[in-house]
């Protein structure tokens, strides 16, 4: 069995105090972005799945906040999520803004542990690895795989 493997590019789009999650219609929430194709840097990658998620042109990254490290070995999958904090105006905090793709749907909520865990944001690593890195200022490392074989 081969594994599967993502690269992916997450965005913490934070406005008035509260950032923004993506929500799978029926399914489980998660940071919006997406995958990095081949050949793309994670910046772009970014910017593009904010495009075609919610229609924003206007993307400023302001700082690398980590990478998230997830895997699942009993269904040989591993993803590598680079995550950015973002600014865009055309985003406000409060008001929930529309995606631009049927399957999805987006809602803000305050930065902290409990109520990333409340709306269960996945990987789930990220509930505590988002309000630390906002709070600490430095890259995060996180990871559920131990790197021994």
């Amino acid at each position: 069995m081969s594994i599967q493997f993502r690269h992916i590019a997450r965005a913490v789009v934070v406005s008035d105090g509260q950032i923004l999650i993506a929500r799978m219609k029926g399914a489980h929430s998660f940071l919006p972005g997406g995958g990095v194709e081949h050949g793309e840097g994670a910046v772009t990658a970014l910017k593009r799945e904010l495009r075609e998620e919610l229609g924003v042109t206007a993307v400023e990254v302001v700082r690398f906040l980590g990478v998230v490290e997830f895997g699942l070995e009993h269904k040989q999958y591993h993803e590598i999520n680079h995550v950015f904090e973002v600014r865009c105006e055309e985003l406000r905090g409060g008001t929930n803004p529309k995606s631009q793709e049927s399957h999805l749907e987006f809602y803000w909520t305050q930065p902290t542990a409990e109520k990333l865990k409340e709306h269960d944001v996945l990987p789930y690593l990220v509930q505590e690895m988002i309000p630390e890195a906002l709070r600490e200022g430095r890259p995060l490392w996180v990871s559920n795989m131990s790197g021994e074989g």
